[in-house]
């Protein structure tokens, strides 16, 4: 499902995207959300055992036996465990592996291997480029689609990963993030979801793994206890809105579903 569309503005695109490369600090700062996910699924788990013990305790359900029943198994499924597996990993002993992917003949990149793929990355100043946000199967993803007006050809040059339902999505020329403060303008695009949070991406980099800033808190506990009350300081329901001002170029509004218009001062992202 296509839920949002923009156009970027002809000629604005780099014609040699560059390549996301982590940091130290940006692997970290994964490390820090991935554990944070992992404690909020333990607690999440921990509630559900509580209300499982309450059911397994009801007495007018103790005579179906509800705490045994997975470990009753189907007398074909014993068989079937009986017989023995065959692993497609069962004999590795022949293989090798490296410490240093150079070292591997079978990785080996050539100089034609890099400039091939330069070219399919390379993007003309005679192209359009187009911004799909879209849903399938439960996952949320932007697309930056180029337009090739010669060939009449459309297709999917590069995307970006979302966390949620996109709804809106705001094209803008304002460096924010790891390129802030370089001269020029650059090539932006913000992406407001069923998160209470912002989302700014860098459509000259390809492979990126994060966004290059986020307006909004990050704070899931702060935001789950006043999930849907007005905030002064950030939203806390789904963005519903964007709007860029091409006048003041720093600045981003943003209309949200708990009621409240923001005006995002994008130099410091508050």
């Amino acid at each position: 499902m296509i839920s949002a569309l923009a156009w970027v503005r002809k000629g604005v695109a780099a014609e040699k995207p560059t390549k996301y490369e982590m940091t130290e600090e940006e692997y970290a700062r994964l490390q820090q959300v991935a554990d944070d996910e992992i404690k909020e699924a333990k607690r999440e788990i921990k509630k559900k055992s509580k209300i499982d013990a309450s059911i397994l305790n009801d007495p007018a359900l103790k005579d179906f036996n509800l705490e045994d029943y997975d470990d009753s198994e189907p007398e074909s499924d014993q068989q079937e465990e009986a017989e023995p597996r065959v692993n497609v990993f069962s004999n590795i002993k022949g293989l090798s592996y490296y410490q240093d992917e150079d070292d591997d003949p079978y990785l080996k990149k050539t100089n034609d291997d890099d400039d091939e793929e330069d070219e399919e990355l390379r993007i003309f100043k005679s192209d359009n480029m187009l911004l799909v946000a879209k849903t399938e199967d439960d996952i949320s993803n932007l697309e930056a689609c180029v337009f090739e007006a010669d060939g009449d050809n459309l297709f999917v040059h590069h995307d970006f990963m979302l966390p949620a339902f996109p709804l809106a999505i705001e094209w803008m020329d304002y460096r924010v993030g790891r390129k802030a403060g370089e001269p020029g303008a650059g090539n932006y695009v913000a992406v407001a979801t069923f998160e209470p949070r912002i989302e700014i991406w860098d459509l000259d980099t390809v492979d990126s793994a994060y966004p290059d800033a986020i307006l909004g808190s990050n704070d899931k506990k702060k935001l789950r206890k006043s999930r849907g009350k007005p905030n002064p300081s950030f939203h806390t329901d789904a963005i519903m809105g964007l709007s860029w001002n091409t006048n003041v170029r720093n600045l981003l509004a943003s209309s949200s579903a708990d009621t409240t218009v923001k005006l995002w001062d994008l130099n410091t992202a508050t």
